[in-house]
């Protein structure tokens, strides 16, 4: 194969068969030759389509949360045309991904934070690129809620799309031994945003003295 060939495996099995490994074995264990290996490969085939093991990891990331993202965006446009219904739909969907997918997902973040904590600061960008391939689709939502009167925007520098999804995992992490996913990830959704939405208090609770009415 002359240099400017193309191996004879596609770039889609290549990222299946990282996965696939990184899962298993963690980042660190795996190496690009075990990688390479399980494609039925050389080194040198991967390499032609990335520089190196870390990106390859960020690119197996990154198709992970490309995927959520187009999910997230399809349920808004499949819900009602209000704010709250296209939440809850949008929520419920990253709720059931989160859950049926917490072992291998996780796996993966904790490998992404170990490689957070060992680089430097100017090198964070690409955790905070992934972080809003998540959240911008939410934020989207409810910065339009905002724009209508609907929503507050709160005094301080803090996403609204951070504050929703950080209720909804305090949530997601309190279940245990979960037998219906799907159930789960329904109610969860909708307590998740319609606390969110209204707050704790009863309905028809009067304002504590001192309190935002």
């Amino acid at each position: 194969m002359g240099p400017t060939s193309h191996p004879p495996v596609g770039k889609a099995r290549i990222l299946e068969t990282a996965e696939r490994l990184f899962l298993k074995h963690g980042y660190r264990a795996v190496s690009i030759r075990d990688i390479a290996n399980a494609c039925g490969v050389t080194n040198a085939a991967l390499y032609y389509y990335f520089p190196s093991k870390e990106a390859l990891f960020w690119e197996v990331l990154r198709q992970h949360l490309d995927r959520l993202a187009e999910n997230l965006r399809a349920a808004r446009t499949a819900a009602p045309p209000n704010p709250q219904a296209q939440l809850t739909a949008m929520t419920q969907v990253y709720a059931e991904w989160v859950l049926n997918r917490r072992a291998s997902i996780f796996a993966l973040r904790r490998d992404m934070l170990a490689m957070k904590r060992q680089t430097s600061h100017h090198k964070h960008k690409p955790f905070y690129d992934l972080a809003l391939t998540i959240s911008r689709p939410f934020e989207e939502v409810l910065q339009e809620a905002v724009q209508k009167g609907v929503l507050r925007q709160p005094p301080l520098e803090a996403p609204l799309s951070s504050m929703l999804l950080g209720l909804l995992h305090g949530i997601l992490h309190s279940q245990e031994n979960v037998a219906n996913p799907e159930a789960l990830a329904k109610a969860a959704a909708r307590w998740a945003v319609e606390t969110f939405w209204h707050g704790m208090a009863a309905p028809d609770t009067p304002s504590s003295p001192g309190g935002t009415p």
